[in-house]
């Protein structure tokens, strides 16, 4: 198991699960972390500084320090359930 903060930076990795009309939380940012998604299974709207991005199996997603971000599983969805990895790394700026 890669504990947080064992490696230099990188916060962690996770493979979380979104059912349809759910959402991951509402919108934030975050100061000095850097956050990767790789999209596994389903469909999603990553919604980045107001600008909403219809996402997909295969599909990368990096978000800077100070994007503004949120994802949710439209209600309507019918992809099934949303999976995707996701990690972090965290800057000193």
């Amino acid at each position: 198991f890669l504990e947080p903060f064992v490696v230099p930076h990188f916060v962690g990795f996770s493979v979380a699960t979104f059912e349809a009309g759910q959402t991951m939380m509402p919108a934030h940012a975050h100061e000095t972390l850097h956050e990767f998604f790789f999209v596994l299974e389903g469909c999603a709207v990553f919604v980045v500084d107001g600008v909403e991005h219809k996402v997909g199996p295969m599909t990368f997603f990096h978000l800077a320090p100070g994007e503004r971000h949120g994802i949710y599983v439209p209600e309507d969805s019918v992809d099934g359930a949303m999976k995707m990895a996701v990690f972090g790394v965290v800057t000193n700026r």
